[in-house]
């Protein structure tokens, strides 16, 4: 890439970035990035405010700073040699190369760790962002050793949603009627349309499929080179029509099409390494078990429920539980399911034990149902010998004692404000 074209590059950038915008914070601590020299990864599914979360940090920041949005289509042309283009004109444009620099979805650039390693060696603080976990892979783990710190964004929880939504003060325990109901009004449509910044901005959830299409064709197909899209296709949309379901590669190898287990295996590795999907397995003591058993696939973000899944709107118990599990992954919980004498939907492990148990259930109103969820609990807290579980559901709310089993049934909304 020519370097008086680079420049002009650089210069449009740093106009884009200066412009002021009305952002909304994140639940996540800034302080943690700013603190210390070490380079912050921040990395998440495209659209998920990534690029947003870097303007946030630049305005606590103070210094020179130069930001590179590596996704631009003029960066095409990008050689190993630009690297040290862009120093230069660092020098060129602020009299220093001393620089804070905000790199924006780094992985579209080869060899880009090894330029950050050395931007880091010569003093400067290095942010970057990107859209697939090869920013935590092991390969860049050696470059930069001890030297990071990685904070994983997903797009937004229902407290950021409201916040988005000026809701103003969120006290649930102060909650009036009209306050309740208010929010529960929000978080049916958070339900429908997930947490994308820009489909809640723009009130439009069919954004959620080109984010789809667009991960799919330039972050899975271009780079993996598949030739097999329509039986990863199928296999996409089989998973997000039945999310929550126990499956085993078998039996997806059998309804897709699909060659080989192994083929199907890492398809859903793709899938994962872009934020699209993530997989929770049974919980066991014994590890070996636990790799052999089958595992329940979820989706990051409840608009692909609506969007790119078949026929999912009647399955509300479903997209429920999906939204359940995103939250349990946003709060870093080690997630696994029950399943013995009967099923508990999610288990999560601190340490060597499990320590909470939730069952998911759109309502409590019909008698078997409910009798059914309780069971599912009472199997697992015996198991893993806990005293209090938890009901998750849309609107029910009670307290539930079994002899000395203590059952909290929940409506998922304040849940989600109270964690």
């Amino acid at each position: 890439m020519d370097k008086s074209k680079l420049r002009e590059l650089i210069l449009d950038q740093q106009q884009l970035f200066s412009n002021k915008l009305d952002l909304v914070d994140r639940d996540i601590s800034l302080e943690y990035a700013l603190k210390g020299n070490e380079i912050i990864i921040i990395s998440g599914i495209r659209r998920s405010g990534k690029s947003s979360l870097l303007k946030l940090i630049s305005e606590k920041t103070k210094g020179i700073k130069l930001f590179l949005n590596f996704d631009d289509v003029r960066f095409v042309d990008f050689s190993t040699e630009n690297f040290h283009h862009i120093e230069e004109i660092a020098i060129e444009l602020y009299g220093t190369n001393t620089i804070i620099y905000f790199l924006d979805e780094v992985q579209n650039i080869l060899y880009w760790e090894k330029w950050v390693n050395n931007l880091y060696s010569q003093g400067n603080k290095v942010f970057v962002t990107g859209s697939n976990s090869d920013l935590l892979s092991s390969e860049i783990a050696t470059h930069l050793t001890g030297r990071n710190k990685v904070i994983q964004l997903l797009p937004f929880s229902f407290k950021e949603y409201l916040r988005l939504k000026q809701f103003g003060k969120i006290d649930v325990d102060k909650f009036g009627t009209l306050e309740k109901t208010k929010v529960f009004s929000l978080f049916l449509d958070y339900f429908e349309k997930g947490g994308f910044p820009l489909i809640i901005k723009n009130d439009d959830v069919e954004l959620s499929r080109q984010y789809f299409e667009d991960i799919l064709n330039k972050d899975v197909l271009q780079r993996y080179k598949i030739k097999e899209i329509k039986e990863l296709k199928d296999l996409i949309v089989f998973l997000l029509s039945n999310i929550g379901r126990i499956y085993s590669y078998s039996t997806l190898k059998k309804v897709t099409g699909i060659k080989s287990l192994s083929t199907v295996k890492n398809y859903i590795d793709y899938l994962h390494d872009v934020f699209i999907l993530y997989k929770i397995d049974r919980f066991d003591y014994s590890l070996a078990k636990q790799k052999v058993s089958s595992s329940k696939i979820y989706t990051i973000d409840n608009s692909f429920l609506k969007t790119v899944a078949f026929n999912f709107s009647e399955n509300k118990g479903r997209r429920l539980e999906n939204l359940i599990f995103v939250h349990l992954l946003r709060k870093n919980k080690e997630i696994y399911y029950h399943l013995e004498k009967k099923e508990c939907d999610f288990v999560t492990k601190h340490g060597l034990n499990i320590n909470a148990a939730i069952q998911v259930a759109f309502a409590l109103d019909n008698s078997a149902v409910k009798e059914r969820e309780i069971v599912g609990l009472l199997d697992c807290m015996r198991k893993y010998q806990l005293n209090e579980g938890m009901i998750l559901t849309m609107e029910n709310e009670e307290i539930i004692h079994h002899k000395s089993k203590t059952i909290i049934v929940k409506p998922v909304w304040k849940w989600l404000l109270e964690e």
